[in-house]
């Protein structure tokens, strides 16, 4: 059997009412979101034991609220790094390549398993930063979830498809994610800076492609009658919205790779000239970015 791939299957094709019943409907979506937060809430304490034990600079890491900060981009990084090619596995499969009803079913519902255990995720580090709340991120993971809820209430195909790949571009924070980590524990790392540059570039390249794939979507759903055209309008304005706030922390991303660069490189006076300039923004307000 040759197996088609085209890129119809994202701009044009609808998902029926059936299959998004069914996503929404089946009882597995509650049974893995049960799940996923019950295995969460063990790996978060088993995680943070493990770094006490390995990393001495995570034990002497004050306040307390920046421990957890570091322990979240620990967690993250582990999680989405497992996550991200099962979850592109599923996405090519459901939104390039040609095939049933039945096949497109499958892939989705496992995109949107996926995507719950990414959004509960989200909801432990809302819930950890009840101490020193960052404004930027916080607006970040609720409109994020906020959009996750929307779109299990109007279960249409441009909702599903454009929320599905909102969450998926999560994924490629990762190599962010580890390298926050990596700055936290081994900052002096000659391969610190190298992973946050990487991270950086990963993250500053798939922003745009993020934002053409769902304008790609509501250009091939706008004049499909059995889409709302508010929906399509809110999923534009939110995928903008939330893709000016994940590229304005690049700014702050570079940030922290010129002064890892620097401590790697042994500059002490250009050290201390950073750190003064910014040393909040760099060590504070950047704790996470999406």
């Amino acid at each position: 059997m040759t197996i088609s791939w085209s890129l119809d299957p994202l701009l044009y094709h609808t998902l029926s009412d059936i299959v998004c019943e069914r996503i929404i409907g089946d009882i597995e979506v509650i049974q893995i979101a049960l799940l996923s937060g019950l295995l969460l809430s063990g790996f978060y304490p088993m995680m943070h034991k493990m770094l006490q034990k390995i990393f001495r600079t995570y034990r002497t890491i004050n306040p307390a609220c920046k421990q957890i900060v570091v322990l979240h981009h620990a967690m993250e990084a582990l999680v989405l790094s497992i996550l991200t090619p099962i979850f592109t596995y599923s996405m090519f499969r459901a939104f390039f390549q040609v095939h049933d009803i039945d096949a497109v079913l499958s892939d989705v519902m496992i995109c949107e398993h996926l995507s719950i255990m990414i959004m509960i995720m989200y909801f432990f580090e809302i819930a950890g930063r009840y101490e020193s709340p960052r404004p930027l991120v916080l607006l970040h993971h609720i409109l994020a979830c906020g959009d996750a809820f929307l779109a299990s209430m109007c279960a249409s195909s441009v909702m599903l498809k454009t929320a599905l790949l909102l969450v998926y571009f999560v994924c490629f924070e990762a190599l962010t994610f580890v390298g926050l980590f990596m700055y936290r524990v081994c900052p002096k790392n000659k391969y610190t800076s190298k992973v946050i540059f990487v991270g950086m570039i990963a993250f500053g390249i798939t922003r745009p492609l993020q934002v053409l794939m769902i304008g790609g979507i509501a250009y091939g759903s706008w004049n499909d009658e059995s889409q709302e055209k508010w929906q399509i309008i809110f999923q534009c304005i939110l995928t903008l919205l939330l893709s000016s706030l994940q590229l304005f922390t690049l700014k702050i991303h570079y940030a922290v790779w010129k002064k890892v660069t620097l401590m790697s490189e042994k500059i002490p006076e250009k050290i201390d000239a950073v750190s003064n300039t910014k040393d909040k923004e760099y060590d504070e307000e950047y704790q996470g970015n999406g």
